[in-house]
C-alpha cells in the first residue's frame, strides 16, 4: 500500500508535492495511527483505535496494557503477531516500542509511539 507520509499529525510536503510512503514505513505509520487514535474517536469507524482505559489508571498494569496493544494491533491485518512490547513512562506521557511479525514472517520494529500525550 501507499499512503501520504504523516509526521506529528501533518502531511509532509517536498518541493510542493505530498511525500508518499509504502512498505514497512507505511505499515509502521498505519500502526502508529491506530495506537494514537482513542477507540471510538473516529466517527467513520468506532472500533478503530486503542482502548486507553487500561493505560489511564493510577497503578500501571503492564499485562493489561499489552492486551490493549494486542487488541489494537489486530486491526491491522498485515500483522501476524506481536513479538515484544516495551513501555516508557515520562511524566504524563506513555511511549511504546514494539516488534511485530508481519504476515510474511519478517519483523517490523516500531519505536517511540507516544500513546497518551498528543
Amino acid at each position: 500500500m501507499r499512503a501520504p507520509k504523516i509526521v506529528d499529525g501533518d502531511l509532509v510536503f517536498e518541493n510542493g508535492d505530498v511525500v508518499m510512503v509504502d512498505g514497512d514505513e507505511e505499515l509502521a505509520q498505519s500502526l502508529q495511527s491506530v495506537f494514537q487514535t482513542n477507540k471510538g474517536e473516529w466517527f467513520l469507524n468506532s472500533e478503530h483505535g486503542l482502548d486507553r482505559s487500561p493505560l489511564l489508571v493510577k497503578k500501571f498494569d503492564e499485562a493489561l496494557a499489552i492486551d490493549a496493544i494486542s487488541e489494537a494491533t489486530a486491526q491491522e491485518e498485515r500483522i501476524q503477531r506481536i513479538e515484544n512490547v516495551y513501555f516508557r513512562r515520562e511524566g504524563r506521557s506513555l511511549t511504546v516500542d514494539a516488534t511485530f511479525i508481519k504476515e510474511d514472517g519478517q519483523p517490523l520494529q516500531v519505536e517511540g509511539v507516544n500513546i497518551l500525550a498528543r
